[in-house]
């Protein structure tokens, strides 16, 4: 049994769903019964599809809660602090002529 990304230690896994998943009914079946399977056996799945990942935002959502649920299993991680001004972490709306006057 094979699965896209894997961290066994924490029972992890990542499969990534491409078009072939949602037109294939066999290839649909052989997942949804080998994900099961390993769920049976305490693993962690998500599935993930290019529309998930369809921005900077989502992939970073997405790439969060994997390492968070790797984190409540044990991993331990090493993090590095990236400086970024304020206004790219959370721009403010621009003033209307409006709220000037």
């Amino acid at each position: 049994m094979t699965v896209d990304m894997a961290w066994p230690e924490f029972l992890v896994a990542v499969e990534y769903d491409g078009d072939h998943h949602r037109t294939s009914k066999k290839q649909w079946r052989r997942d949804q019964e080998k994900r099961e399977r390993l769920r049976l056996n305490g693993w962690i799945i998500f599935v993930v599809t290019a529309d998930v990942l369809n921005s900077k935002e989502a992939k970073a959502r997405f790439a969060f809660e994997v390492a968070w649920r790797l984190v409540s299993q044990g991993a331990d991680f090493t993090f590095h602090i990236r400086p970024k001004p304020l206004d790219r972490l959370c721009p403010l709306p621009r003033e209307s002529r409006e709220d000037k006057e």
